[in-house]
């Protein structure tokens, strides 16, 4: 089981307004590694935590890093470990060490193991291979809530992870990030943090039974796959998409869930649901939000954030924009069609 998946108008409420208001140009990685704005503290009965050593706003950079380890494998065998162990023993013994301290949750034995350790905190780096894992020493660190305020997002161009704030944090406060999906029910990321990492989560999200949390969660959940669906059908149900759209960014915002680059995601989807329907104003507007949602969470390079600042400027270069006119103009030749 990887760790923490990388894995997404007037309808932007709460997170959008207070997105109008922090920076849009989130701090230099200069900065954030000469002011590393957090620190680890031993905690009694929960090993360390990560806090804030200042206010931060949403977008600001926690940290950048890569990866200590990494392995990606296409085959069918187990031909990954003996890359995983190959570099392994490359490193020095001080990162040796510093990997050997990190937590293994996959203890079949009485002593750890550096596969137990590297499932225990790696991360999938959405690479098309059967096997891909990456472990990083410091994000490694990092607690988990079912309603984090930090979000990580992977840059493939750098070979870096990102960790940003996903909404104001206050000095002091507890910085997390996510080790599971959080659009199930409370029970069942319950059951996977205790499978998967050995404790029942007792997070603010977690702490008591809420069944309308439950009922936002599963239902942000359906209208994600619905919205994927619905892009996938090209120019079938786009009022229906760029409703789903609206709604689920409003429940997100009800639920405290506010990871930037979902928004970003959705935002995307609606810009191609206004685009099919011939909505150039409403495709821009979307763009923007997404282009804005983008920046805080990838920062200015991100091929994302530049993709949808190319959209906001010209949303006749998306794929969409040609679709759209090739079927309009089919329509009106074939009108029985």
């Amino acid at each position: 089981m990887l760790r923490r998946p990388l894995l997404p108008c007037k309808a932007w409420s709460s997170h959008f307004r207070c997105l109008k208001n922090s920076r849009l140009a989130p701090r230099l990685v200069s900065e954030v590694a000469r002011e590393r704005p957090f620190e680890f503290v031993k905690e009694e009965g929960r090993g360390l935590s990560a806090r804030a050593k200042r206010d931060l706003s949403l977008g600001d950079v926690v940290l950048i890093e890569q990866p200590v380890l990494a392995v990606e494998n296409n085959g069918k065998g187990d031909e990954w470990k003996e890359d995983l162990h190959s570099r392994y023993e490359a490193l020095s013994e001080e990162r040796q060490s510093q990997v050997w301290n990190l937590h293994d949750a996959c203890l079949q034995k009485p002593e750890k193991s550096l596969e137990g350790i590297l499932f225990t905190n790696c991360i999938g780096r959405n690479l098309p291979v059967r096997f891909d894992a990456a472990l990083f020493l410091e994000l490694s660190r990092f607690n988990h809530s079912c309603s984090p305020n930090l979000e990580q997002t992977w840059n493939a161009d750098t070979g870096e992870v990102r960790l940003v704030a996903a909404e104001p944090v206050k000095a002091g406060e507890e910085l997390c990030t996510h080790y599971v999906e959080l659009r199930l029910d409370r029970a069942e990321r319950r059951q996977r943090l205790h499978e998967n990492y050995g404790f029942w989560c007792e997070c603010p999200a977690c702490a008591q039974p809420s069944e309308e949390s439950d009922k936002r969660r599963t239902e942000i959940k359906r209208l994600a796959e619905s919205i994927e669906k619905d892009r996938q059908d090209r120019l079938k149900n786009m009022e229906r998409g760029e409703r789903s759209v609206k709604r689920v960014l409003k429940l997100l915002d009800k639920e405290g869930l506010h990871l930037l680059s979902w928004r970003k995601t959705h935002c995307l989807a609606g810009m191609e649901f206004a685009l099919r329907q011939g909505d150039l104003a409403k495709s821009i507007q979307w763009a923007r939000k997404g282009h804005q949602y983008a920046r805080l969470a990838h920062g200015p390079d991100h091929r994302d954030t530049k993709m949808l600042l190319q959209l906001m400027e010209d949303p006749s270069s998306h794929p969409d924009f040609q679709f759209r006119t090739d079927e309009v103009r089919h329509l009106k030749h074939h009108p029985s069609v």
